[in-house]
């Protein structure tokens, strides 16, 4: 088996979104002793990719110079809400998801895969704070904002940044069998099958609040962590999304500006 496997990286992506699930596929080429996977870090333009933590990246290929790929990922990043693919970028990832034997997204990047059409009526997940914005971009998609990782037909989903490990695993169990998946696990120092899905990491405070959503949710945590939010990006680096998407999260659903909304939350609890 000689397999190629690319991940996409766009600026500001979750370095662990990038180097989690490669570390598992570099983990297998260790076990074997052979490269059964080739691996390469993709960029949408240029050599360099400045990660959400500011880290660079050295693209191996770009988007446009990639011809074929056997797995296809696109990681996440805490901008990827706001992301707008161009529509060379957006017709270039749909050619290259039809010619690839597998793709898929890892936490946000279900957002600009989304941008292709390619999740409608799919089943998929993504990070659970941006899964009713997942679920607002395509409608006719099901999103389970639980599962850590979803597989619909050729396509692989991950939920929130270290899922993109869980995926992984997935995917060596998929080529080269249960036993050397559960060895790479072993080595790493991780769960080969987590005991908990995407739910569990969802902080929840008793509140007034009905419902479940994301968004709630983050309220509850807000209400319940007040001495902790001392500004919007606080409670956005939280969330894992941008301050600019945390901000239309509130206007759509309270449609209320955000710092007002955390200013009257202090002031209530003085």
């Amino acid at each position: 088996m000689n397999h190629h496997l690319a991940i996409l990286a766009v600026p500001g992506a979750q370095l662990l979104d990038v180097s989690g699930p490669l570390d598992v596929f570099a983990e297998a080429n260790r076990l074997l002793n052979r490269a059964v996977y080739q691996l390469q870090v993709m960029s949408l333009e240029g050599e360099h990719i400045r990660c959400s933590s500011g880290v660079r990246l050295m693209a191996d290929i770009t988007l446009h110079d990639i011809q074929q790929t056997d797995t296809f990922l696109i990681a996440g990043a805490p901008e990827a809400p706001d992301m707008q693919l161009t529509a060379q970028q957006t017709a270039r990832l749909i050619e290259l998801c039809h010619h690839s034997q597998r793709f898929g997204s890892i936490c946000t990047g279900a957002l600009l895969l989304a941008q292709t059409g390619l999740l409608s009526g799919k089943k998929v997940t993504t990070h659970w704070a941006c899964a009713d914005a997942l679920m607002e971009q395509v409608p006719d998609a099901q999103v389970e904002a639980d599962a850590l990782y979803i597989a619909d037909g050729r396509l692989r989903t991950a939920a929130g940044v270290t899922s993109g490990l869980d995926l992984a695993l997935r995917l060596v169990e998929e080529d080269l069998g249960r036993e050397l998946a559960q060895d790479i696990a072993a080595n790493l120092v991780m769960f080969f099958q987590r005991p908990v899905n995407q739910g569990h990491f969802v902080r929840k405070q008793p509140l007034s609040l009905g419902g479940r959503s994301a968004f709630q949710e983050m309220q509850r945590w807000a209400l319940a962590n007040l001495a902790q939010v001392s500004s919007l990006d606080d409670l956005a680096a939280h969330m894992q999304i941008s301050t600019r998407h945390l901000a239309r999260l509130f206007r759509q659903h309270m449609d209320v500006q955000a710092g007002n909304w955390l200013e009257n939350a202090r002031i209530d609890q003085a």
